[in-house]
């Protein structure tokens, strides 16, 4: 790496800090961890269907246990439904239910909100540049060769 690369590594670092430590309404981590991440994930990934509970575990890089535990919470609340696999009856299928739809959907509307309030103080210009810029970001992160 060079002086110039470590210099802008620098620059992020501190900014990622920056932004994880602050203390903000936007709510983004809600949909990043957890529950809201396992509900979101089978919400968005079921399209009104049904997925594999390994799926969901090989998707968002969990374990198996943390999943299985995440789902009883999520079918205790009524967000979610679980039945075993006709056709094999290892695998567990989930489901979204409405409840559980509206939930992820209110969230998606509140977060919009929030960023709304955030575009508007940006500007739509530097706006966009950012959400461009953090698009060649998320691309080049699947494309890295980490050590």
């Amino acid at each position: 790496m060079d002086k110039a690369d470590a210099g802008l590594s620098d620059e992020l670092i501190e900014v990622l800090r920056q932004y994880y430590y602050m203390k903000t309404p936007l709510g983004l981590e809600n949909f990043m961890q957890g529950e809201m991440k396992v509900l979101s994930y089978i919400h968005y990934t079921a399209g009104g269907g049904e997925i594999a509970t390994g799926d969901i575990v090989s998707a968002l890089d969990m374990t198996g246990g943390r999943v299985a535990g995440i789902l009883r919470s999520l079918e205790k609340k009524g967000f979610i439904s679980r039945r075993t696999d006709e056709n094999d009856r290892r695998r567990i299928m989930v489901s979204p239910t409405p409840a559980g739809s509206d939930y992820v959907e209110n969230g998606r509307e509140l977060l919009r909100s929030r960023l709304s309030a955030i575009i508007n103080a940006m500007g739509s210009e530097s706006a966009e540049n950012f959400i461009r810029s953090m698009e060649e970001f998320v691309n080049a992160c699947r494309k890295a060769d980490f050590p």
